[in-house]
């Protein structure tokens, strides 16, 4: 339907018994269907071409004629397409070279089709042979205008939220971008009343400020519209010059446009690799620092730690005739000297891994110890009013894995989910509730924490595992980073993916025991 509205809608000044019009937008949609889609929707294009010549040509040629040439162009766009797809040109136009490529091979896809449809024409007697050349040239300048305005705007993916965006930080700029776009018009139809081809030309100052300003999309935009707006003008005003006499200078124009906003978009696409570049120096310089920092403060920390493990042993030994009496005494000093314990051996292990030592593998079973880390987190969880679940799978194996540095993991990842809680309202509509469970994938078990809390900001999900980037107002960004460190440190993995419960889900994913392990 779209493809016979451009038809229809640039059928303007035909040659007789032809579809030799001055610009052929129509093909720009074919090829663009070709390039996006592969040459098996060559048919769906010869259909569209021989209807769009049956229905909107006003003395059409015989219908084995029109069905021949509808074949031949979809066969030649469908090679140019194959052509362009190998070299990775079916996305969006970033570079001058790319532009190059694109411009080429149209230029030489379009001579080829123009000269077979006038030889198919011109031997089926619907045109002289006289004017074989005239309408080779004119086919060809007409179908080349056509893919390079419309083409590259048809395979723009542009993101509305960014585009929004930067119109708003640009309005005045954007004003007066417009403002051109209206005297361009308005030229235009001051070349059709004064039948003065030079008025063209300064159709060339806004066009190429907006390509320069918006690259790809913009120039091949404006250049539709300077199309539309000049074909609109000169079949709308009597006694004008033929639109045939503009097609060199229409073309000379979407040629320009393509490699100035080539230009721009690779120009902007270089800067922002480079500021992604300098943030990703810089988040490595700050963890390179972290690690110093943690480095020093695990020495300086692990004395005192020591200390205090053996003033609650030394509780625990003088307080016993006590503890017979209340057994919540000797629960709680048992405790505080696990908590004690287990933050000397995290402190050793950070201190183990900053130095570049080698992980502790050993056979360890990973349920238990995340059993043991929410046991710990059971008291917070009772006073967020969070449902916790461990899902204790059938056939788990043991793993080869760091038992201090997995505790460290799945505790980041637990809390993660509480502090995700304790920003919502208490008393919110869907239930609080953490889900931990494991399964067998091949040669590796796979242990998901699951939570129904707020999800994963969109601002940071693509940098999430990366150094300092935290959506937390009081939140440092190392967690996660340092949980998959420790994971890929000894051969696992830590991501993300959809959550089932509607909240964040990320996966552990570690090596299972082998046979060989086990003798040895």
């Amino acid at each position: 339907m779209l493809y016979l509205l451009l038809d229809w809608a640039s059928y303007v000044e035909p040659l007789r018994h032809t579809s030799i019009t001055p610009w052929n937008p129509n093909t720009g949609l074919v090829m663009a269907l070709l390039l996006a889609r592969g040459w098996r929707w060559a048919p769906l294009a010869a259909f569209g071409i021989f209807t769009g010549e049956l229905l909107t040509d006003e003395s059409p040629a015989p219908w084995r004629v029109l069905a021949l040439t509808s074949l031949y162009l979809a066969a030649v766009y469908a090679c140019a397409a194959w052509a362009l797809r190998r070299r990775g040109l079916e996305r969006p136009i970033e570079t001058p070279k790319a532009a190059g490529w694109f411009a080429g091979v149209i230029a030489m896809a379009g001579a080829i089709a123009a000269a077979g449809y006038v030889g198919i024409l011109v031997s089926a007697g619907q045109l002289s042979t006289d004017e074989t050349w005239t309408s080779i040239g004119r086919y060809w300048i007409g179908e080349f205008n056509g893919i390079i305005a419309l083409t590259p705007v048809l395979l723009l993916k542009v993101g509305r939220i960014p585009r929004f965006e930067e119109i708003r930080r640009h309005k005045r700029e954007l004003m007066l971008q417009v403002l051109g776009a209206v005297f361009g018009v308005a030229l235009a139809f001051a070349l059709a009343a004064t039948r003065d081809v030079r008025l063209f030309y300064p159709l060339f100052v806004p066009v190429t400020w907006i390509a320069l300003r918006h690259g790809v999309p913009g120039a091949m935009i404006s250049v539709c519209l300077v199309q539309a707006a000049l074909e609109a003008a000169l079949e709308l005003t009597p006694g004008s010059i033929p639109l045939f006499d503009v097609q060199f200078p229409l073309l000379s124009l979407g040629v320009t446009a393509l490699f100035l906003g080539a230009l721009a978009t690779n120009h902007d696409k270089t800067l922002g690799q480079m500021r992604q570049q300098d943030a990703a120096l810089q988040r490595s310089m700050r963890f390179a620092v972290a690690g110093q920092l943690a480095s020093a403060l695990t020495h300086e920390l692990n004395q005192p730690m020591t200390a205090l493990l053996s003033y609650v042993r030394s509780a625990e030994l003088m307080s016993e005739p006590l503890a017979r009496a209340d057994e919540r005494l000797a629960g709680t000093l048992r405790k505080a000297g696990e908590e004690a314990g287990r933050a000397a051996a995290v402190l050793r292990r950070l201190r183990e891994f900053y130095r570049g030592e080698g992980a502790r593998l050993e056979p360890t079973d990973a349920l238990s110890v995340c059993a043991r880390v929410a046991e710990a987190l059971r008291d917070r969880m009772r006073r967020s009013a969070v449902e916790f679940e461990q899902h204790k799978g059938a056939g788990i194996p043991s793993v080869m894995v760091d038992r201090t540095q997995l505790e460290i993991v799945v505790h980041n990842l637990l809390t993660n989910c509480l502090e995700a809680f304790d920003a919502l309202p208490v008393s919110g509509s869907r239930a609080r509730r953490i889900e931990l469970a494991a399964e067998v994938r091949g040669a590796d078990v796979l242990i998901a924490v699951d939570d129904s809390g707020p999800g994963i900001s969109p601002n940071v999900i693509e940098r999430l595992f990366e150094p300092f980037v935290t959506s937390k107002s009081s939140g440092m960004g190392l967690g996660l980073s340092l949980s998959r460190a420790f994971l890929r440190h000894q051969g696992g993995d830590l991501w993300s993916e959809a959550s089932r419960l509607g909240g964040a889900r990320f996966v552990i994913r570690l090596a299972r025991q082998t046979n060989a392990q086990t003798s040895l």
